[in-house]
């Protein structure tokens, strides 16, 4: 398929930007020659290497803005919300997520959630990272997290997994924010493939799949190996799965708390601990330090304790 779009800044690639076939990408991806001008004035070996580099690594060199995209219509049996642009005071530095309020915030408990997921997100996506606040509930907890594509509107963001939906937010630089769900119970499947520079996940739903390209090779895999126990189930079947959850828990902790106090109040020991002290008890009286009757004697005392 050939490329109709700049891998980077998404506009449409003109006769002069293929003509030569000079603004390839290892990856398949093709530049415009203004982003490849942004490029080459960052790294001048570009001019004559650029086959060996792929889009992420072009990425890591260049900060540009999205174009802006038309919104799609709205799909049946999906939900689509836009809301309407809005100003962020105090915007996340980088990805690496540094967090300054003395009490812990709900950004503060979604960055935890993301970094806990072993997701690996650049700093391109941390208005999405905020956006997630306005996005998720509160007792929401994000298990899966991948950054990437959603090739049906060509729209790059983040992909989110719950235990009750799977999220693509993507929010643009001026303001504006696109958000599409998959609730958890529509979705009948989760299927993941890997190339030699990237990976697909595909989310099947009845009458639509909704396909995206990870810019990680392992992104697809383990973000469908985290939602896949949760495929298919109702709010109210994960929610008796999470009540069960936590009193299996609790029920672990009660034994752990009551353990030490049956041990004190029978005076048992463990055999390990109580030959250990007859060997000790034995070393002593060859050593002369107890006689036969002191030896026998707590010797007794000490096997009593099994």
């Amino acid at each position: 398929m050939m490329n109709t779009q700049c891998a980077l800044c998404g506009t449409p690639l003109t006769s002069m930007d293929t003509l030569l076939g000079e603004n390839k990408l290892s990856d398949g991806g093709v530049l415009c020659n203004k982003c490849l001008n942004k490029a080459t004035a960052v790294n001048t070996t570009l001019v004559s290497d650029l086959m060996n580099y792929s889009i992420m690594q072009i990425r890591a060199m260049v900060s540009v803005e999205r174009p802006e995209v038309e919104e799609p219509e709205e799909l049946e049996d999906l939900q689509i919300v836009i809301s309407q642009p809005r100003i962020v005071e105090t915007p996340s530095q980088s990805i690496q997520f540094t967090y300054t309020a003395d009490e812990p915030t709900r950004l503060d408990e979604i960055k935890d959630q993301l970094v806990a997921t072993g997701a690996k997100l650049s700093i391109f996506v941390d208005g999405e990272v905020e956006e997630l606040v306005n996005v998720l509930d509160e007792d929401e907890k994000i298990i899966a997290a991948a950054e990437g594509k959603y090739l049906h509107n060509n729209r790059e963001g983040i992909i989110v997994g719950t235990e009750r939906r799977i999220i693509f937010v993507d929010k643009k630089f001026f303001g504006g924010v696109f958000e599409n769900e998959f609730p958890m119970n529509k979705v009948s499947s989760v299927q993941h493939e890997a190339s030699l520079m990237f990976s697909t996940l595909k989310v099947f739903t009845p009458g639509f799949t909704a396909e995206f390209k990870l810019y990680i090779k392992s992104g697809a895999k383990a973000f469908a190996d985290a939602v896949k126990e949760y495929v298919g189930r109702t709010e109210s079947q994960i929610r008796a799965q999470q009540e069960q959850a936590r009193q299996q828990q609790q029920q672990q902790q009660q034994q752990q708390q009551q353990s030490p106090k049956l041990q004190q109040d029978t005076g048992k020991e463990t055999p390990a601990v109580i030959f250990e002290q007859l060997e000790k008890l034995g070393k002593l009286r060859e050593l002369g330090v107890l006689t036969e009757e002191e030896f026998a004697e707590q010797k007794k005392k000490l096997l009593a304790k099994l």
